[in-house]
């Protein structure tokens, strides 16, 4: 639950900015351009923790059909202007969706896994609504980027309002285990990719562990 300033000297109340509210990145190295141009054109396209359909909102203007399902009351009345259709509840509560299995081309999961109580149970369980040759795109925080390294070197390990740290975050992760999380939820890593200055100078790219604010894994359904 996000707090006002007033209550800003509790470790863990996230404080309510609305000028720090999700919205569309503007740069074409962030994560937003990239999962946009994964998805591509003509899709059926589940958009999780879908905020105010700014992602869906470009997508649709893609030819794609966009669903989108948010917690937040206010941010699905906005997104209804632009998603087919918006459903009001906590991802990780709603085991049925109202659609058939295999529905959807594309499922993503922009910024939403490190919110998640059990991510491992929700990707394995929306799973079933991806088509065999569909994919899911997901976007997460590297919790291993070399600022929080170095601060985590001098003891200092401090929740913020945003960013890596977020207070609403449950879950970290690094290279390795988002991808083996996907792999044991039972999708095939067919892509990956990362945000930030790394995605604009190619001669830093090896060193995308420590360099990377966000990666970016596509994946597809296993063959059972």
């Amino acid at each position: 639950m996000e707090k006002t300033a007033d209550n800003q000297n509790l470790m863990f109340e996230r404080i309510y900015d609305p000028t720090q509210d999700y919205k569309l990145s503007s740069s074409v190295y962030g994560a937003h351009a990239k999962i946009i141009g994964y998805v591509g054109h003509n899709k059926k396209v589940l958009d999780v923790g879908c905020g105010s359909g700014y992602l869906g909102k470009i997508l649709k203007e893609h030819s794609c059909s966009v669903v989108g399902i948010e917690s937040d009351e206010a941010r699905v009345k906005e997104a209804q202007k632009f998603l087919d259709k918006v459903i009001l509840g906590d991802a990780e509560t709603i085991n049925e969706l109202p659609f058939p299995l295999m529905f959807f081309d594309t499922i993503i999961l922009a910024d939403v896994l490190e919110h998640m109580n059990r991510p491992d149970i929700f990707l394995s369980n929306i799973r079933k609504y991806l088509k065999k040759e569909g994919m899911i795109i997901v976007s997460v925080p590297n919790i291993a980027r070399i600022d929080i390294r170095l601060k985590l070197l001098f003891g200092k390990f401090t929740y913020e309002n945003g960013g890596i740290l977020d207070k609403t975050h449950l879950r970290f992760f690094n290279w390795s285990s988002i991808n083996k999380l996907l792999d044991s939820c039972g999708f095939t890593v067919i892509a990956k990719d990362y945000s930030g200055i790394i995605s604009r100078i190619r001669i830093l790219r090896s060193l995308f562990r420590l360099l990377s604010f966000q990666f970016i894994i596509v994946g597809k359904p296993k063959e059972i």
